[in-house]
C-alpha cells in the first residue's frame, strides 16, 4: 500500500527536523481546511498558506512533506495534534502544520513499477507523482512514484518533475519486476527552499 513520502535521513548528515524554514507559528493552513491532509503528503504554498498536494503529473514547487498539525477544535476548544485532517475541518484559528521542509531531506517512497519498471539505470532520473487516496485508518497519504515517467533526459520538462530517484530502498537494495511495487529513495527536485535549475511554475 502506498504511503506518500517518509523521511529517512539528511543528505548533509544532520538531524531530521521539521519546520526549519518558518517562524514559531509554523506553516499555516486556513481555518477551514481546503482539502484533506495526510501524513506523507507533499505540500506547497499559496498566498502564504499550506496547500496539499500535487496531483498526478503536476510540476508544482514544493515546500516539503506534511507530518501532522495542531489546532484548537472549533466545538470544544481543545487543542489537538492530528496526523491527518479531513477536508473542511474547521478550527478556531489557523492550523499549525508540521512539515519536513529541509531540501536536503531524503525520503522513502513507493514506486508503482507499472508501465515500465525502475532499474539501477534510473538512479539520478526525475519522475512524477501518482496520486492516491489517503487512509483514515493509518493516516498515511496514498501517493506514490510513477515509475513509467522516470527520465534521465535533462530538458525543461523533466527538470520540473517533482522527485529525483536516489536508488532502491529495499532491504537488499534490489529492484522489483514490472507490476511489483518497491520502495525507493528520493529527494524533492522542485523544492521551494532549495536550488532548482529551471523555472518554477507560477501560482
Amino acid at each position: 500500500m502506498a504511503y506518500g513520502l517518509e523521511p529517512i535521513r539528511q543528505a548533509n548528515g544532520g538531524t531530521i527536523r521539521n519546520n526549519n524554514f518558518v517562524d514559531g507559528n509554523g506553516y499555516r493552513i486556513a481555518a477551514t481546511a481546503p482539502t484533506a491532509y495526510f501524513e506523507g503528503d507533499t505540500c506547497s504554498l499559496a498566498s502564504g498558506l499550506l496547500v496539499q498536494d500535487i496531483g498526478s503529473g503536476d510540476t508544482a514547487a514544493l515546500v516539503g512533506v506534511f507530518w501532522g498539525a495542531e489546532y484548537a477544535d472549533n466545538s470544544s476548544g481543545d487543542v489537538k495534534f492530528v496526523r491527518s485532517i479531513a477536508a473542511s475541518t474547521v478550527a478556531k484559528a489557523n492550523f499549525k502544520a508540521y512539515v519536513y521542509d529541509d531540501p536536503s531531506t531524503i525520503f522513502k517512497m513507493q514506486a508503482d513499477q507499472a508501465g515500465s519498471a525502475l532499474t539501477s539505470a534510473d538512479v539520478g532520473a526525475n519522475a512524477q507523482n501518482l496520486t492516491g487516496s489517503g487512509s483514515t485508518v493509518t493516516f498515511k497519504a496514498g501517493s506514490s512514484l510513477d515509475s513509467s515517467t522516470a527520465s534521465n533526459t535533462q530538458n525543461a520538462t523533466q527538470q520540473a518533475y517533482p522527485f529525483q530517484i536516489l536508488g532502491s530502498a529495499e532491504t537488499d537494495l534490489s529492484y522489483s519486476a514490472l507490476g511489483t511495487t518497491m520502495d525507493v529513495l528520493v529527494k524533492i527536485n522542485t523544492h521551494s527552499w532549495g536550488r532548482y535549475d529551471g523555472n518554477f511554475p507560477t501560482a
